[in-house]
C-alpha cells in the first residue's frame, strides 16, 4: 500500500494528526518548562544524545512543519487558487494569535509586572508588543522578569516559529504560481537543494558565516516542510509501510549519537510523522477538538506567570504539570470560541479577498486607462502645429 492509497482509504483525512500535533505542542511545553532547572540548551537530553544537532523543542517544531507541508499542499493543488490558500492560512493562524497577544499584554501583563500600572501602560515596550501579530517579534513587556531577576523575560518563547511558517506558506504559494508544485520533479529538486544546503551549513559551520541568521533558520525549517510536501506529491510512489517506519526510527537512533542527525532527520522524521498521522492512534475518542495550536500559543505566558508566582519550583516536569492543565483549558476555550468559528468563516474570507483583489485590479486598470488617455492627449497637443508661428 502506498501513502496515496492509504489517504484514499481514509477519505483523505488522517486520523492521527490531531494527536501528533498535540503531542508535539506538549513536548514544546515540557521543553520550555525545563527552564526552571537549566537555561542552557546544551543540557537538553536530546541535544546531548545527538551531539548538538537537535533538542526536544526543535524536534517538536520539525514535527509541526512536516505535518503542515503534507496537509496544506493538497488544497492548493486542488484549487490552484493562491487567494483561497492565503485565506485558509490566515483564518487558521491569526485569529487565535491576535487574541493571545492582546490578552497577554492587557490581562496577564498587568498582573505579573514589577512596574506600576501607569509605568507599564506608558512604556514603549507595551506598545511594541502587538508587533507579534505580524509574526515579527517583540519579546518583552515592561517590568515582566522571570523568577524575580532583573532581566526582562521573553514573554512568549513559542512565537518565533510562526514567522518561518508563514514564509514556508509563501514559498509554497510561489512554487504553485510558477508551476513547480504541479511538476513534482521540480519540487523534488527544490527539496533536495534545501536538504543539501542545510546539511552543508550544519556539517561545515564556516559556510554559514556568509548567510543571514534568518535565512539559515528558514532553510533549517523549510527542509521539513518541503519533505512533508514531497511525501504528498510522491504519495503514489512511497510505501505506507510499518517496516519503512521502523527503519526510519532505527536510522535516527544510529545516526544521532555520531552527530549525523542532520542527514537522517529531515528524511526520517517527516516519514514517521506522516505514517503515524495516517494511522489510528489511541485517544481519538477523547480528543474531539484540535487543541494543539492553542497549547502552543498559550503555554509560554502561563509558564512565565507561574514562574513569577512560584519562584521556588525548580523541577521542570513538576512545573510542566502545573502549566499543562491551565494551558489545556485555555486551549479548549480558544478552539471553541475563536479557532473553530474562524475556520467556519474561511469561505467568507476567501470571497471577500477575491472581491477585494478584483476591486483593486479594476481600480488599477481604470487608473492605467485614464493615465494612458492623458498621455495620449498630451502627445497630440505637443505634436499639433502652432498656426501662430
Amino acid at each position: 500500500m502506498t501513502i496515496d492509497e492509504r489517504l484514499s482509504s481514509l477519505g483523505y483525512r488522517g486520523p492521527g494528526f490531531d494527536e501528533i500535533r498535540l503531542l508535539a505542542a506538549t513536548i514544546v511545553l515540557i521543553h520550555h518548562s525545563r527552564i526552571v532547572e537549566y537555561s542552557d540548551i546544551r543540557l537538553d537530553p536530546l541535544f546531548l544524545f545527538s551531539k548538538g544537532v537537535i533538542h526536544f523543542g526543535f524536534l517538536a517544531v520539525a514535527i509541526f512543519f512536516s505535518i503542515s507541508g503534507f496537509l496544506v499542499t493538497p488544497g492548493l493543488l486542488r484549487s490552484q487558487s493562491v487567494l483561497d490558500f492565503a485565506a485558509n492560512r490566515i483564518v487558521r493562524i491569526f485569529p487565535a494569535l491576535i487574541v493571545v497577544v492582546f490578552a497577554t499584554m492587557l490581562l496577564l501583563g498587568p498582573l505579573i509586572t514589577k512596574s506600576s500600572l501607569f509605568a507599564y501602560l506608558s512604556d514603549p515596550l507595551f506598545y511594541r508588543y502587538p508587533k507579534n501579530i505580524t509574526t515579527l517579534l517583540s519579546n518583552f513587556l515592561p517590568g515582566v522578569t522571570f523568577r524575580g531577576g532583573n532581566q526582562l523575560a521573553v514573554v512568549n518563547t513559542a512565537l518565533w516559529t510562526l514567522h518561518f511558517e508563514v514564509l514556508c506558506y509563501i514559498s509554497l504559494a510561489f512554487a504553485s504560481i510558477i508551476g513547480i508544485l504541479r511538476r513534482r520533479q521540480f519540487f523534488l529538486v527544490l527539496f533536495f537543494a534545501s536538504y543539501v544546503t542545510n546539511a552543508i551549513i550544519s556539517l561545515f559551520p564556516p559556510t554559514g558565516l556568509f548567510l543571514p541568521d534568518r535565512l539559515m533558520t528558514f532553510i533549517e525549517l523549510f527542509v521539513y516542510f518541503a519533505a512533508g510536501t514531497t511525501l504528498f506529491l510522491y504519495g503514489n510512489k512511497i510505501p505506507f509501510s510499518r517496516l519503512f517506519a521502523a527503519l526510519a526510527f532505527v536510522s535516527m537512533l544510529v545516526a544521532l549519537p555520531f552527530g549525523y542527525g542532520v542527514l537522517v532527520l529531515p528524511l526520517c522524521v517527516p516519514y514517521l510523522v506522516i505514517y503515524a498521522g495516517l494511522s489510528a492512534l489511541p485517544g481519538r475518542l477523547l480528543l474531539r477538538s484540535d487543541l494543539s495550536y492553542g497549547v502552543y500559543l498559550i503555554h509560554a505566558p502561563i509558564l512565565v506567570a507561574l514562574g513569577i508566582f512560584l519562584p521556588n519550583v525548580r523541577n521542570g516536569l513538576f512545573m510542566a504539570s502545573l502549566v499543562f492543565p491551565v494551558t489545556l483549558l485555555l486551549a479548549y476555550l480558544s478552539w471553541e470560541f475563536i479557532e473553530a468559528p474562524s475556520l467556519q468563516r474561511k469561505r467568507d474570507l476567501s470571497t471577500a479577498v477575491r472581491k477585494l483583489v478584483g476591486l483593486a485590479s479594476h481600480l488599477l486598470g481604470q487608473g492605467l486607462f485614464v493615465a494612458s488617455r492623458k498621455t495620449s492627449a498630451c502627445a497630440r497637443a505637443v505634436s499639433k502645429p502652432n498656426n501662430a508661428e
